[in-house]
């Protein structure tokens, strides 16, 4: 009776580590403790029913090889499993096979939740060796499991949505390093990563595509980039294209920022009499640039008195600040028609102002005058495409750069796919 008692106390306690390891389906026979790392001896609790060969029922156990497998820390230190299998021989067919589950995969050193850690720590942009020392494994299954990631990513990808937009990235320093990312407004995600950013390359990827994904894209938001829009109306001619919003307010900003700097750097005569001139400082405008950018309706009733202070003593920051906000009431209309007229009403008004970067910027935007206006017929914007880019740059500084196109396209793929 005592033997039994200590037979059931023993497999009761075995039932708790294997609740607390909580891999299902795995039983804990032993733990050997060796420092600060666990040795668990497990096995599976279910047997094998019928041979994958022939499916044959009469199974006998040929051997017990001991497995080594990496899994998750246990009580924070490292734990390896010491799976026992049992490889089978089907007396029918007498051919042999090894026992597998989900967690163990065949011929894997790391288990199923293992490698989701290192896949979750890869794809928040941390380097490979980073990752590797802290969680006491090696680099090269650190990359082997974002590739089996990245795999899976791209293997699942839906069809291409019914909007799109087209932004670039660089994935490293210097202008023949960009990549262009096709995002799926819709579902909010990465659709692919290309390498390069021209129109050849555009219209490569998109002349990949069937015609059936083809002529299922509405909408394409980009920013007023000409070989995009020109890829975009070769190979996608019934999408209708938007320029980005943002990026065009944006353009009204940085003129109204180029003239504050004209009109600080002005030159006068520093004394009464003397032609030397020099250039003169203004703190109030520098004091004001960030102010000047502020949307009017954001503004404190604070910061709209230091404005009015500011244009009372320089009309041309006035007129100036008047135009970006004039411009910025284009997207305030409430349909199409409203904004055609103040579209209109902004041009006419840098026409007749003396603002050579608002000129400049006018010629800019001219030729995309149909694609501002088609926001009012589709409303769409790269806001998910910007901060995608955002997303990758941490990416990139944290693994301390990515060496590849094919490395920069799988993190990005994993992490936002």
């Amino acid at each position: 009776m005592v033997l039994k008692r200590g037979v059931k106390e023993e497999q009761r306690m075995q039932d708790q580590v294997s609740r607390l390891v909580g891999l299902d389906g795995f039983k804990v026979n032993g733990v050997i403790e060796r420092g600060d790392q666990l040795d668990l001896e497990v096995e599976l609790v279910a047997r094998a029913q019928s041979c994958p060969h022939c499916s044959g029922e009469e199974l006998e156990v040929h051997e017990r090889p001991v497995v080594t497998v990496r899994d998750l820390p246990l009580g924070g230190r490292r734990a390896t499993l010491r799976w026992r299998k049992r490889r089978y021989r089907c007396k029918a067919c007498r051919r042999t096979h090894t026992e597998s589950c989900e967690q163990g995969c065949p011929r894997q050193r790391l288990t199923s939740r293992f490698r989701a850690r290192l896949i979750e720590r890869a794809c928040s942009g941390g380097a490979h060796a980073e990752i590797a020392r802290e969680e006491g494994t090696s680099r090269y299954q650190v990359a082997r499991a974002l590739r089996a990631a990245a795999r899976e990513a791209i293997g699942a990808r839906p069809a291409l949505p019914r909007r799109l937009s087209f932004d670039e990235a660089a994935h490293r320093k210097g202008y023949g390093n960009l990549a262009t990312v096709v995002s799926d407004l819709d579902r909010r995600c990465v659709h692919e990563v290309l390498d390069g950013r021209s129109r050849g390359v555009l219209e490569r990827y998109l002349g990949s595509l069937s015609e059936e994904e083809r002529r299922g894209v509405e909408v394409v938001c980009i920013d007023p980039y000409d070989p995009y829009r020109n890829a975009v109306r070769a190979k996608l001619p019934q999408a209708k294209i938007v320029a980005d919003p943002f990026h065009i307010v944006r353009g009204a900003g940085e003129a109204l920022d180029s003239v504050r700097r004209i009109r600080q750097r002005q030159m006068r005569a520093k004394e009464q009499g003397r032609k030397t001139l020099r250039a003169t400082w203004n703190p109030r405008l520098y004091r004001a640039r960030h102010l000047l950018l502020s949307a009017r309706e954001r503004l404190t009733p604070s910061q709209r008195r230091r404005l009015c202070e500011l244009f009372a003593h320089d009309p041309v920051i006035a007129e100036a600040w008047w135009l970006k906000e004039l411009l910025r009431s284009v997207y305030a209309a409430g349909d199409r028609a409203e904004a055609t007229q103040r579209l209109d009403r902004f041009f006419a008004a840098v026409a007749r102002s003396s603002h050579q970067p608002f000129e400049a910027y006018v010629n800019g935007i001219g030729p995309w005058r149909e694609e501002i206006l088609a926001y009012f017929d589709q409303p769409a914007s790269n806001g998910y495409a910007e901060g995608v880019i955002n997303k990758v740059k941490v990416i990139k500084r944290r693994a301390y750069g990515l060496p590849s196109f094919e490395s920069f396209r799988e993190r990005v793929l994993v992490a936002c796919g």
